[in-house]
C-alpha cells in the first residue's frame, strides 16, 4: 500500500520526516490533486531579486561542483531563497523543459505552504537535508520527479539563506546525491565566509583559512600571519575578558613561547598599528598599550564559536566554524587556542549532537578519520539515511 494524501490512514507507510511533512502539507493544501507551485516572481523582477541575493556571489561554486555534473547526469539544480522561491534553475535541457510543466522554474515557490512536501520544502521547514521520491510528494503535479535538497546558511550568523536542490529521475535521490549537495554547500559557505557580512563590527576571519582577513561589511584586507596572530590573541582576550588586555611580556610569550622577545614584539606592534590606522578595512580599530588591547570590540570568528558552544548552540557553532584557527600559525598561544576550540567543538557534538550535527562535523577535514565520531553517527542515524551509507563507505576505504 502506498501513501495517499486523501487517506491519512496510509501515511504510516512514509518515512517519519515525510509523514510529518505530509501532516503540515495537509493544513496548507485543500486539494493536492490540483495543486500547482505558484509562480510568484515575474521574469522582469527576477534580475533585481537575484542581484540582491547573497547566493549570487557563489554561483560559480555551484556551477562547477553541482550544475555541470548534474547536467551530464540528466538532472536539474535549483537554488532558492529562504522562502522557497526558486531563483536559479539550471541543468539538463530536456529535464528543464519537462520541469516547467510542473512549474519547477525560476520565480516559482516550492515551500511546504505553497506546494506541500518536496525536498526544498522539507529542507527549509526542518533545517536539514531531505530526499523525496516521486510519489512521496504531497501534490500530484510533482510526481514526475524525485529530488534531494539541503539548506545553505550564512556562515557568519547561521541564518538560512536559501536551499539547494537536485531534481530529476531516481539518480537525484541516489545514495551519493545528498553528500554531493552537502559538499557543494560547504564549499559555497566557505566562500561566503570570506565575503562581507552585515554584523556592523570589524571582523577577523581566522578559522580554516591560510589567508586571514580583517574588515567591515564593505571592505576586507588580507593580513600577514604575524599581524593575524597578534590581533587574534588580543581579540580573544578582549572578546572574553573585555578591557583586560595583555602585557608586553604576556603577549610576547604567547607569540614566541618564551620570555625575552619584547623588543621584537614592540617593532611588530608599531607596524601593525600603522597598518590599522592607514587601512579603512580596519573600521577605525586601533591598538593601544599598557596593556596591549584593541580600543573597540572586534568580532573574532573563534570567539563566536566558543560563545555559541558555551550557550549550547552547536548548530550555530558549526555554521561559523570553518576549520582550525590560523592553521599555518606555530605561535604557542594560537596553537593552544586552536586545540582548545577544536576539542570544545568535538566534545559538544560527540556528547549532545543530533544526527545532523554529527554529520556536519564529520565533513570537516580534521574529523575525516575520527572513528569515535563516525561510529557515534552510525549508531544514531536512521537505517535508511543516505548519510549513513556514505559513512559506511568511508569506513571501508
Amino acid at each position: 500500500m502506498k501513501a495517499v494524501p486523501d487517506e491519512p490512514s496510509t501515511w504510516g507507510n512514509l518515512r517519519p520526516e515525510l509523514r510529518e511533512s505530509w501532516r503540515r502539507s495537509a493544513a496548507f493544501l485543500s486539494d493536492p490533486g490540483a495543486a500547482q507551485a505558484p509562480v510568484e516572481v515575474p521574469e522582469d523582477d527576477l534580475v533585481e531579486i537575484r542581484q540582491a541575493h547573497p547566493l549570487r556571489l557563489v554561483l560559480p561554486v555551484f556551477d562547477q561542483l553541482l550544475i555541470r555534473p548534474a547536467a551530464e547526469a540528466g538532472l536539474i539544480v535549483a537554488i532558492g531563497d529562504a522562502e522557497g522561491r526558486l531563483l536559479w534553475v539550471d541543468g539538463d535541457r530536456g529535464a528543464l523543459r519537462r520541469a516547467e510543466s510542473s512549474a519547477f522554474q525560476p520565480g516559482a515557490r516550492w515551500s511546504e505552504q505553497a506546494i506541500g512536501t518536496s525536498a526544498p520544502g522539507v529542507a527549509l521547514a526542518t533545517g536539514r537535508g531531505a530526499q523525496v521520491h516521486q510519489e512521496e510528494h504531497f501534490a500530484l503535479s510533482a510526481h514526475q520527479f524525485s529530488c534531494s535538497a539541503a539548506p545553505i546558511r550564512n556562515p557568519h550568523t547561521g541564518a538560512v539563506l536559501g536551499v539547494v536542490d537536485l531534481t530529476g529521475d531516481e539518480k537525484a535521490v541516489a545514495t551519493h546525491s545528498l553528500p554531493l549537495i552537502y559538499a557543494a554547500i560547504s564549499a559555497a559557505e566557505a566562500e561566503l565566509k570570506v565575503l562581507p557580512a552585515d554584523s556592523g563590527l570589524t571582523q577577523l576571519i581566522t578559522l580554516g583559512t591560510t589567508m586571514p582577513l580583517m574588515g567591515t561589511a564593505s571592505d576586507r584586507v588580507r593580513l600577514g600571519l604575524r599581524h593575524a596572530e597578534i590581533l587574534t590573541l588580543l581579540a580573544w582576550h578582549g572578546g572574553l575578558q573585555l578591557g583586560t588586555g595583555l602585557s608586553c611580556g604576556e603577549l610576547a610569550e604567547l607569540l614566541f613561547g618564551e620570555p625575552g622577545h619584547e623588543v621584537t614584539l614592540r617593532a611588530e606592534v608599531v607596524r601593525l598599528r600603522r597598518m590599522l590606522r592607514a587601512t579603512p578595512a580596519a573600521g577605525g580599530a586601533d591598538l593601544v598599550s599598557k596593556p596591549y588591547r584593541l580600543d573597540r570590540p572586534v568580532e573574532l570568528d573563534a570567539v563566536l564559536v566558543h560563545q555559541a558552544l558555551v550557550a549550547g548552540q552547536r548548530q550555530l557553532a558549526l555554521d561559523i566554524y570553518g576549520g582550525p584557527l590560523l592553521p599555518a600559525s606555530e605561535a604557542p598561544g594560537v596553537v593552544d587556542l586552536r586545540r582548545q576550540l577544536s576539542v570544545e567543538l568535538r566534545e559538544a557534538v560527540l556528547s549532545d549532537g543530533t544526527p545532523q550535527e554529527l554529520w556536519r562535523y564529520l565533513q570537516l577535514p580534521e574529523a575525516a578519520d575520527d572513528e569515535e565520531v563516525i561510529y557515534t553517527a552510525l549508531r544514531v542515524l536512521p537505517a535508511d539515511s543516505p548519510q549513513r551509507a556514505a559513512l559506511v563507505a568511508r569506513m571501508q576505504r
